[in-house]
């Protein structure tokens, strides 16, 4: 549990940290800032995890005006991997008008040091739109696989020898549908190929259901049940995995 706390608290001081090194001005007008915390943790289960694993989320969440700055760190437990400290998250978005309909432009960086000799760098764009009922996202990101110098020198990879993947373009994409069951909660229903720190090929998309609680102004409480699949458009579907997720959204300001 010790242990725990203390890579809670890493993700929390990373994701801070970051924000006010990479992005000061957010913090020198925080005071006209909205700030908000979302804490969640996911258990579940699928082909490579050896059992069931456990994810812990944190993420801090800036905007101002119309800008929005997020960053946020993954913490995994699983009999497959080693590493706890399993991916880091940062965004910056911002929201335009196009015929009077809000759209939400968001550029972000996504790594995840999945293991000790391989780590995924991911650069993208991804626009997004909603009205009372739907929501649409579309996007796409670049996509790098690497060896690290330790694996290099483990393996006795000659520096001549690339150990470098590069997947140029990846479309991610996400159809929602909302749907108020009263004035507190939220159904939302989902086909998505990404989340926030995963980002599937276009062929493996991801069906979601979320209900959202909103306790009042500054805390929402959310919980959501995700099945994974190998792939929807091949001619076999293969099943993959599933996560239950549990989570908060507190809006400090």
């Amino acid at each position: 549990m010790i242990l725990l706390v203390k890579h809670i608290n890493r993700c929390l001081i990373i994701s801070l940290l970051t924000l006010i090194m990479c992005f000061p001005f957010s913090f020198q007008n925080a005071v006209f800032s909205q700030i908000s915390f979302d804490h969640y943790i996911d258990v579940g289960n699928n082909n490579v995890s050896q059992g069931v694993y456990t994810d812990f989320s944190t993420r801090v969440l800036v905007q101002s005006g119309s800008n929005r700055v997020s960053s946020g760190a993954l913490l995994s437990f699983s009999n497959a991997q080693k590493n706890i400290f399993s991916a880091y998250f940062l965004s910056f978005s911002r929201e335009i008008y196009e015929r009077n309909h809000p759209i939400n432009i968001e550029g972000f960086y996504l790594c995840k040091p999945f293991s000790e000799d391989l780590r995924e760098f991911n650069v993208g764009f991804i626009a997004d739109y909603r009205n009372k009922h739907f929501g649409f996202n579309l996007g796409f990101n670049s996509r790098l696989y690497s060896f690290t110098r330790a694996a290099k020198l483990k393996y006795n990879i000659p520096d001549s020898v690339s150990t470098r993947v590069w997947v140029p373009i990846n479309l991610m994409y996400q159809l929602s549908y909302f749907q108020p069951l009263n004035k507190k909660m939220l159904l939302e229903v989902r086909v998505t190929d990404f989340n926030t720190y995963t980002i599937l090929q276009e062929t493996n998309p991801m069906i979601l259901t979320k209900f959202t609680y909103t306790l009042n102004d500054k805390i929402q409480f959310y919980s959501e049940l995700c099945y994974m699949q190998a792939g929807l458009l091949n001619i076999r579907v293969n099943y993959f995995g599933y996560y239950l997720r549990g989570g908060v959204l507190w809006q400090i300001k």
